[in-house]
């Protein structure tokens, strides 16, 4: 990359203005989830006037370098964004001032939540008259010695990270009595049946404790959504960059609990030093992972072995949709996404492409589906796309899907092409394949060229004379894809733009805005097709 880098290094460029050109250099064009993550913003747009103390919602702002003594108003702010979460009570809002605030900010501490639910704020100028994270970044520098952030929260109530630049924490604690060394950016504990939102922030530079030798997770964001003693809590990250972080599994976010949203992210660079999760580790009972870009993660950086090198499902449920899921690693099986042993889920409309090869004979450059002592793994996928693993050195057992242990996945209206093998199956593994391009028999299924618009540069949109989505609008190509209208004919169409033909078509597109058209289609559109 070249200057461009520079122009965009702030979140909202990166994940809007400048995403498209950023991904588009990296390969990663046109995906679902690129789609979702070109209309963020830096934050979530609140901005409140100034009070300090007084009765009913207070808003507390903080300002780097105020003089001491400030009563947390536009003209007297606090000078540290503790002292402001300190003085608020529940329900109140703290804005932070662009600045570098090196403090570990604490909310309740391990084992001890509080009652306390706050909104946290960043991105504000120094007058707190105007908003905009990107222009004026608020960061808050961990010291290397705790947590950024700590959220500990037992409240029905809503709890928010907005806004932040958060580097340089590690991880809580040293062992299981103290946190686990987990969530070096930032660490949640959310109790009672309020929600935690962490969103709109920048989480780089962050690792567990112990980061290289032990099984401590969670380097960018570790969230707790414990169901005992009748807990219903819940956590969203939402429309993060979360890069370059360290852990032994789940380097950039690990969800232990009750349930977790993880939605319009960027996941990169991350590693992972243990064995298993490099980019996302999801233990949640009910995980909803939306509209993510997970990209250039690894796993087993010092163990020289692991598992899932994006995402894992480890034993936990969980329904994927809308993801771009590229360039991750493992030395040894499931580069991109591993279900493992009991897990369930969903996969739709999800891109895996070009995830790296794994080194095991046994191995899945894309999905790996695992059995074991926890009992199989049963995962269904529906209008996906996985393309571009060509890893013939993991033959004759490995493939670009490989699912064993007595584990099965049923797979409709996907696009295979491009992978040195499909499927595998060992150890009483099932796969079940229908109205799909692949080379996998079954009812429906073919083997053609897609003709996707643009492979080499991760465009997996399909070609068509009836039209063709583009970020700058619908495109007429010379040439039709076999993949379009070739779906089950019981599967939903509803979400394809018309002429669709009045069947789904193949691939992460289909039943999607962005389906290409049907051909031959009386309907006349102005606009290019708009």
């Amino acid at each position: 990359m070249n200057g461009r880098t520079n122009r965009c290094r702030a979140l909202r460029q990166v994940l809007a203005g400048c995403a498209l050109t950023l991904l588009a250099e990296a390969g990663a064009v046109a995906s679902p989830a690129l789609s979702a993550l070109q209309g963020l913003r830096g934050d979530n747009g609140q901005i409140h006037a100034c009070t300090g103390a007084q009765a009913g919602l207070a808003v507390w702002c903080v300002r780097a370098g105020a003089p001491p003594g400030g009563n947390g108003t536009a003209a007297s702010p606090l000078a540290t964004i503790s002292a402001a979460t300190s003085a608020a009570k529940a329900g109140d809002i703290v804005q932070v001032a662009a600045g570098i605030y090196a403090e570990n900010v604490a909310l309740g501490s391990y084992g001890n939540p509080v009652g306390k639910h706050l909104t946290l704020l960043g991105g504000f100028d120094s007058g707190f008259t105007g908003r905009d994270s990107d222009a004026n970044a608020t960061i808050i520098n961990g010291g290397m010695v705790a947590p950024c952030v700590q959220l500990h929260v037992n409240s029905s109530q809503t709890t928010t990270l907005d806004g932040f630049v958060l580097t340089n924490g590690r991880g809580l604690g040293t062992d299981w009595q103290t946190g686990g060394g987990a969530g070096g950016g930032v660490h949640v504990e959310q109790q009672g049946a309020g929600t935690t939102v962490i969103s709109h922030n920048r989480i780089h530079g962050n690792r567990t404790y112990n980061h290289a030798s032990a099984d401590t997770r969670g380097g960018g964001i570790h969230a707790a959504t414990p169901s005992w003693g009748g807990f219903t809590g819940k956590v969203h990250i939402q429309d993060n960059w979360i890069h370059d972080n360290e852990a032994g599994k789940g380097a950039a976010i690990n969800v232990v609990g009750r349930h977790a949203l993880i939605e319009r992210n960027l996941v990169e660079g991350n590693t992972g030093h243990h064995d298993h999760g490099g980019g996302i580790y999801i233990s949640t009972a009910d995980t909803q992972v939306r509209d993510n870009v997970v990209r250039g993660n690894v796993i087993g950086a010092t163990a020289g072995y692991g598992w899932g090198g994006g995402i894992i499902v480890a034993a936990a449920g969980a329904d994927l949709q809308g993801n771009t899921i590229t360039d991750n690693y493992t030395p040894t099986a499931g580069s991109g996404v591993y279900w493992d042993e009991g897990a369930t889920g969903t996969m739709r409309n999800d891109i895996l492409s070009r995830n790296r090869c794994p080194q095991g004979a046994r191995s899945a450059a894309a999905i790996y589906v695992d059995g074991g002592p926890g009992g199989p793994s049963m995962v269904q996928i529906e209008n996906v796309t996985i393309a571009d693993h060509h890893c013939p050195g993991t033959e004759p057992d490995g493939a670009a899907v490989v699912v064993e242990g007595g584990s099965a996945i049923t797979v409709r209206n996907a696009i295979f092409r491009g992978n040195s093998r499909d499927f595998a199956t060992l150890s009483g593994g099932t796969v079940t394949v229908s109205y799909s391009i692949t080379t996998q028999a079954g009812t429906g299924n073919f083997s053609a060229d897609p003709l996707f618009a643009n492979a080499a540069a991760g465009d997996y949109h399909l070609r068509s004379a009836g039209g063709r989505y583009t970020p700058s609008g619908w495109v007429v190509d010379a040439v039709t894809s076999p993949a379009i209208d070739a779906g089950d004919p019981a599967s939903d169409y509803a979400q394809e733009s018309q002429p669709n033909g009045g069947r789904v078509n193949l691939g992460a597109w289909g039943n999607t805005a962005q389906a290409s058209r049907t051909p031959g289609g009386d309907l006349i559109f102005a606009n290019g097709f708009q």
